[in-house]
């Protein structure tokens, strides 16, 4: 038997994720997208742990409160993880910057579920080591690290296990590795409608606690994805145990920092920049949002409310990324695979119109507009005054 701790990125913000797909799926109360998707868990009776950032849970609370309910009434089934507000690029933040993003997502998690898993999950796993020293300081007990995502000589120098890991002027803090390959095999089951890959790389770990990190929008993106959801938890193994993570992390003996070898990170390693910077298409985007940042204590909390929305971290994905073409069987019988292009949102006009807003000062021009992503923010936006 092999214990599975399943956490999922959550974000509503997603490059492929438009505004207008996104409001359709959070429409219907009960028989909404996002609702038969999570009521998915439930009657499989798979435990997940969800890392939803702010913005998104705000979205959720604000249009399908159904959801909400349905997660806080299954608390043996799902378990929030830490985040931000926004899924933004934690490289770029200042320190300031990156307490006001986490703070916020603090209070949004607190207000709609009481309680979470105590663990950040960094987007983009973007997180410098200052940031692990502002994360002891607010009580946080640990975060995760996802070594595919860092090129090969990084990967190779990350442990494999739970370790300790150190920040700027030497803080401490528990640091949980993600298994490689789990989360293209989650993919492949999506696209295939099976879960052979998936089974087969879990069973035969030597690792008896397998730490698993995948995108939840990803059956979103997909035709037929909450049935792709289903089929894939139907047909994964019995032997697989699934857990929270509140219930593996006291029984976790986490690798001192001090028996570290000597290659090893005894960091946290800077993870690349250049897939969202590639042409530099959006470099005078950031440098106006660094501006405002560096004047961040000065802002009101309406102007720190926008803000918010205009550092994601996918209007950058959205204008310098590619498209992702992927292959994937039309049903569960077919025997024939097709390409199937997952579309880019335009999400970079979104962020600049947002930024405009926030230079200007005229929120007013979205007052009575009824665009997808205007009304998706004035929401959010009256969601933050109400927290404050």
């Amino acid at each position: 038997m092999k214990n599975l701790i399943d956490v999922v990125n959550l974000n509503a913000d997603a490059s492929c994720l438009s505004s207008k797909w996104w409001l359709e799926i959070l429409r219907g109360g009960k028989s909404s997208y996002l609702y038969q998707w999570l009521s998915i868990y439930i009657n499989n009776s798979k435990k997940v742990s969800l890392g939803i950032t702010g913005a998104t849970v705000s979205d959720i609370a604000n249009f399908n409160p159904e959801s909400i309910d349905l997660i806080n009434k299954n608390k043996q089934i799902f378990e929030i993880v830490l985040r931000p507000y926004s899924h933004d690029i934690g490289l770029l933040r200042t320190k300031l910057g990156f307490e006001k993003n986490l703070e916020f997502g603090i209070k949004v998690l607190k207000k709609e579920f009481g309680s979470f898993a105590n663990y950040f999950l960094p987007p983009e796993f973007m997180l410098t080591n200052e940031q692990i020293q502002v994360l002891t300081q607010s009580k946080v007990e640990g975060v995760f690290i996802n070594p595919v995502r860092f090129k090969k000589e990084m990967k190779l120098r990350l442990p494999s296990k739970p370790y300790i890991i150190k920040g700027v002027f030497d803080v401490e803090m528990k640091c949980i590795p993600f298994f490689e390959g789990l989360t293209a095999a989650y993919l492949n089951s999506l696209h295939f409608f099976e879960c052979k890959e998936w089974n087969k790389i879990i069973e035969k770990s030597r690792i008896s606690d397998i730490y698993s990190w995948r995108d939840g929008e990803s059956s979103f993106f997909v035709p037929d994805g909450n049935e792709r959801e289903n089929t894939w938890l139907k047909k994964e193994s019995k032997r697989i145990n699934r857990l929270f993570l509140g219930e593996c992390i006291p029984k976790t003996n986490f690798i001192s920092n001090d028996i570290l070898i000597e290659k090893q990170y005894h960091y946290y390693p800077v993870h690349s920049f250049t897939a969202w910077v590639k042409e530099f298409r959006m470099l005078g985007f950031i440098n106006k949002i660094k501006s405002i940042e560096n004047n961040l204590a000065n802002l009101s909390v309406k102007d720190i409310s926008l803000w918010l929305q205009v550092i994601n971290s996918d209007i950058l994905s959205a204008i310098e990324k590619d498209s992702p073409v992927v292959n994937i069987k039309g049903n569960e019988k077919s025997l024939r695979k097709t390409r199937y292009t997952i579309w880019r949102s335009e999400r970079g006009v979104e962020g600049e119109e947002m930024l405009s807003i926030l230079e200007n000062k005229n929120l007013n021009i979205w007052a009575k507009s009824l665009a997808p992503h205007a009304i998706k923010l004035n929401e959010r936006l009256k969601y933050l005054h109400n927290l404050s």
